[in-house]
């Protein structure tokens, strides 16, 4: 432990001593979490803004008087559609529905005919879809106005069309429905333990092999697994630092997000925090573990940037994984690495119950893998063709 320790110190000196790496490092991590949450609340408020608005995009709204005074009532705006407006439909400087009665719109209608309108709309850009399903609700809003008036003249209560009163209920409470936003919290979270530190992994191993100062170093009366576990120790505390950085500057911009629908679905307390900190410790030992066994295997600085390059595409996949299953939190997740921790991360900020199970079975699947890892890398520095091939 104490050849472990010398080591430790010597690597991590050597790290800091690369003012530039790590001070870009930190300073992103710091600024991750305003930055995302600026974008994310701007893109939210956008969308409120143009919501609130309630503009009604119609073409040759003189077609139809009597629908355009209901939008009126409805306390819509009507706004004449542009020439072109399907072009600018596509390209998204339209953002929302366009309504085209037919010429004849008032006369079918005066006859009880049905009236054909269509709504125009690019679905593609998200941006616009509350927007174009809020223009939809009022046209449906008209439909059922005249309806009920087309009953009464009949004599037919309404009620014969409607046999059901249908009262919705959502057993998502706030919290919940802020998680699916705040799904970028724990998404980060993972990147940054496999990103913060690759590095300093990739220099530990690929790099000291490149530069030929790993045969004089393990030319010393030291053990191989003394030399992994103490480089390991310094990519690790690389990554946690990022980890923990990361996770400060989120917290930090959710204090200052001035939007209030955001500001009341989107919230991370500290039952949440150290949760995070809980799972993401033993994650980012493995990724530690996992980065230097890859680039172990890089003869040269490059050649090892691809191979971890690999698993940090492996853990960006997983972020995905949930979207497929048709069983939220099947039991298997908890065995596999980053779709185990972003899960229970996922509960956790929906608010639902985290037990001691949750936490140690991911981190023992974690610590497990990383001792595995870091076993087998002192195996590999014990042949030449690892430690001298440099070419």
């Amino acid at each position: 432990m104490t050849i472990s320790w010398t080591i430790f110190r010597k690597e991590l000196t050597d790290a800091v001593r690369d003012r530039r790496t790590w001070t870009i490092a930190l300073v992103i991590s710091l600024l991750s979490g305003p930055v995302v949450f600026l974008l994310l609340s701007n893109f939210v408020s956008g969308i409120e803004e143009k919501v609130a608005k309630r503009e009604v995009v119609i073409d040759h709204p003189e077609y139809a008087p009597t629908l355009v005074n209901f939008l009126q009532r409805a306390g819509a705006t009507i706004v004449p559609a542009p020439a072109g407006y399907r072009e600018q439909l596509r390209s998204g400087s339209l953002g929302n529905a366009v309504l085209v009665p037919p010429a004849d719109f008032e006369r079918k209608l005066e006859r009880g005919e049905q009236v054909e309108v269509q709504a125009v709309f690019d679905d593609s850009h998200e941006k616009a879809q509350a927007v174009v399903r809020s223009s939809i609700r009022l046209l449906a809003g008209f439909n059922r106005e005249v309806g009920v008036q087309r009953l009464y003249a009949r004599g037919v209560s309404p009620g014969v069309l409607a046999p059901l009163e249908v009262r919705e209920v959502s057993l998502a409470p706030n919290q919940a429905r802020g998680a699916q936003l705040l799904f970028v919290v724990p998404w980060a979270a993972l990147m940054v333990a496999v990103f913060g530190a690759l590095s300093v992994a990739i220099d530990v191993t690929a790099g000291e092999r490149e530069r030929g100062s790993l045969e004089p170093l393990l030319g010393n009366p030291l053990s191989t697994g003394a030399l992994v576990l103490g480089k390991w120790g310094v990519v690790m505390t690389y990554s946690l630092a990022i980890v923990v950085l990361t996770m400060a500057g989120f917290m930090v911009s959710m204090r200052l997000i001035t939007n209030e629908t955001m500001a009341a679905l989107m919230q991370l307390e500290w039952r949440e925090v150290a949760i995070f900190v809980a799972l993401l410790l033993p994650f980012a030992a493995l990724m530690a573990a996992v980065n230097m066994l890859a680039a172990t295997f890089g003869r040269t600085y490059k050649e090892a940037q691809t191979y971890v390059s690999y698993i940090a595409m492996g853990v960006q996949f997983s972020a995905i994984v949930p979207v497929f299953l048709t069983v939220r939190d099947a039991p298997w997740q908890w065995f596999v690495p980053a779709v185990s921790q972003l899960t229970v991360l996922m509960r956790a900020l929906r608010g639902d119950p985290i037990g001691p199970m949750d936490l140690l079975i991911p981190g023992a699947v974690c610590v497990g893998a990383a001792a595995f890892c870091l076993a087998l890398q002192a195996r590999l520095l014990e042949r030449e063709t690892i430690v001298f091939a440099r070419s």
